[in-house]
Parts: C-alpha cells; sequence; structure tokens
C-alpha cells in the first residue's frame, strides 16, 4: 500500500475554531483479522496543513492464503504532542469492506504487484457515551 496523499474536503462547520484548526496529519494503517490488529504502520507526520502529501509505502507481508481473512483499517490522525492523538476520519479496505474498500481489494488481488490507486472517502468518528463506558468511539455508517 502506498500513500500519495489525500484531500481535506471539509464539512462546513459554522464553528470559529473549527476554521482556524490546522491539523498536522499523518496516515495509521493497521492489518486486521477477526477484530483483533496483527500489525499497525505509519506515516511521517506532515505539519500545520490541511493537503498533506504522502510518498511512503505502508508495507504489510500476508501469506496468500490469509488475504481473504485480513483488512486493513487506514486512520488519518492529527499528531498532538500534548495530550492524546485524535482520529480525524477512518475507512476500511479489505475482503470483508463495505462498497469501494472491498472493490479496491479485490482489484488488488486480481493485479498482484501492481499499485492499484482508488480515493476512498473518510468516515468521521465522534464521541458517544453509553452505560458501560462514558466516552466511546462511534463510526458513523
Amino acid at each position: 500500500m502506498c500513500l500519495y496523499g489525500f484531500q481535506w474536503l471539509p464539512m462546513g462547520s459554522t464553528d470559529p475554531y473549527v476554521s482556524l484548526w490546522v491539523p498536522d496529519p499523518y496516515v495509521k494503517a493497521s492489518l486486521m483479522a477477526e477484530g483483533r490488529r496483527l500489525k499497525k504502520r505509519k506515516t511521517s507526520i506532515k505539519k500545520n496543513t490541511l493537503n498533506p502529501s504522502y510518498n511512503e509505502a505502508l508495507v504489510f507481508d500476508v501469506p496468500h492464503e490469509s488475504v481473504n481473512h485480513v483488512s486493513i483499517t487506514i486512520a488519518v490522525m492529527d499528531y498532538d504532542c500534548i495530550g492524546h492523538n485524535e482520529v480525524i476520519g477512518l475507512c476500511r479496505v479489505g475482503s470483508d469492506a463495505d462498497g469501494p474498500g472491498r472493490d479496491h481489494w479485490a482489484e488488488m488481488l486480481a493485479n498482484p504487484r501492481t499499485p492499484i490507486e482508488q480515493w476512498h472517502a473518510l468516515v468521521e468518528v465522534r464521541p458517544i457515551a453509553t452505560h458501560r463506558n462514558p466516552i466511546e468511539t462511534h463510526r458513523d455508517p
């Protein structure tokens, strides 16, 4: 998997803080199987930009017999040197992903060792409260 960049498409917030906020984004890719993270890779951090460019390869070696049982979760993160890093958005690529993530995975498997480029929309992550955990993350569909 090679990451070349992403384009920031803001949601049109009227919050003045959001209009002044410029993230320090990086990408974290996690190889997942049966809900567990097997391996993770990260890109470099791009400081103060809404439109970062990456020319980095995040490589996972997956045995051929396992490719139908794994997926890759891609999280765009905002680096914060004080506190915790925040998730800007997520997408998933794999045989069990929805729509474009599943299609991209199938095309990659059909064309081994060939770069297959595709844009993916990020799903926003927002906190929700539950009776078990006061703050838990929830992904919009």
